[in-house]
């Protein structure tokens, strides 16, 4: 059957919550059994601007399938985007599927000009799972009791599509491996520091923190930092801790917080740590991770703790290891750095 390919209008309201509320679908991706029609108007209605989305159409008009790309808002990830598909359970198994990817595809190659594009199947998802190997996807790794279904956790297969130009790719190579600015401490004494909870005030010292070119290097931050935007996250309400040393001056900073707002993945949080490169090694990145571990075990709802490391930064995932902390993926090109695309590491470990 030759499918209509077209965007996704807000007039599209009622088909729409007919294919998400489909039970094969609310089992297969992250969709709720019972929505309201009024709440799928009003997302059509206020449609965010770093979604793109298709769906695919009958000869006569129906609605039968519905997918898109959701770029990445982080600068150095905007070569990036999570693919999302749904056909109607109805539907199934009649090429809407294929026709669907195949137009996000040419959509994301020829328009976007994306790099990477990414997903996460439920892990007994069989047919999905063989549709995106057929379009060049390839698996990455498994997500452990990521996606909450019918009571249970279940595991997410991890996969990607990559389109990049020869000497693109730049992962592991030689001449990033070294952290830029990290001062080794000789005499193997250890200064003093205490931990506390982080304050709207801290925005200045956490934007220091952050110009540092490890720093930059180890984690998704860009050159000259914003006092302002550090100021506006630290205001967040996420959990929060700071290391300071003896003259109370900011030397690390580490954080949990809630990767969406999907009640299905209401379980997972993701944590970050940064410290000072004069301070590598004196135990301030342990002290900040037992802290965050205890109080997310012992006080916060969460089951799934997982992070995002850059693959050559063997330093962090030997500390991350230590605590727990299993890898469970390799993302191929995840992020921007030093003018090409590197690898990071999926960790993760369960808090209940």
């Amino acid at each position: 059957m030759n499918y209509q390919i077209r965007r996704l209008a807000p007039t599209d309201a009622a088909a729409l919550h007919r294919l998400r509320t489909s039970p094969g679908v609310v089992r297969n991706t992250l969709q709720q059994p019972f929505q309201s029609l009024a709440s799928v108007q009003q997302l059509l209605d206020n449609f965010p601007p770093h979604i793109h989305a298709l769906v695919a159409c009958t000869p006569d008009g129906e609605l039968v399938a519905c997918g898109g790309l959701h770029l990445a808002i982080s600068a150095r990830r905007r070569h990036s985007a999570l693919l999302f598909l749904m056909v109607r359970d109805d539907w199934q198994g009649k090429g809407a599927g294929s026709s669907l990817l195949r137009a996000l595809l040419d959509y994301a190659d020829n328009w976007l000009d994306l790099k990477r594009i990414e997903l996460d199947a439920v892990h007994d998802n069989h047919g999905a799972i063989a549709l995106y190997q057929r379009y060049g996807f390839a698996h990455e790794g498994v997500a452990r009791g990521f996606n909450l279904r019918e009571g249970v956790y279940e595991d997410a297969v991890l996969m990607a599509r990559l389109r990049f130009r020869p000497g693109e790719h730049a992962a592991n190579l030689a001449e990033h491996t070294a952290q830029p600015g990290a001062v080794a401490r000789r005499d193997g004494s250890r200064q003093p520091f205490s931990l506390r909870h982080s304050e709207p005030a801290d925005a200045a010292g956490v934007a220091a923190l952050m110009a540092h070119d490890s720093t930059q290097a180890n984690t998704l931050q860009l050159p000259y930092p914003n006092e302002a935007f550090w100021r506006q996250r630290l205001s967040a309400g996420n959990l929060g801790l700071v290391a300071l040393d003896a003259a109370g001056g900011i030397i690390g900073n580490a954080g949990i917080w809630q990767p969406g707002d999907n009640p299905r993945l209401g379980h997972i949080a993701e944590l970050g740590i940064t410290v000072h490169p004069a301070q590598h090694g004196q135990g301030v990145g342990s002290a900040l991770l037992r802290a965050l571990l205890q109080q997310a075990g012992d006080y916060l709802p969460y089951r799934r703790l997982q992070l995002k490391v850059f693959s050559d930064n063997a330093p962090a995932i030997a500390l991350y290891e230590k605590y727990g902390f299993a890898r469970e993926a390799t993302l191929r090109g995840d992020s921007l750095r030093h003018g090409g695309y590197h690898d990071s590491l999926l960790m993760a470990r369960a808090l209940k």
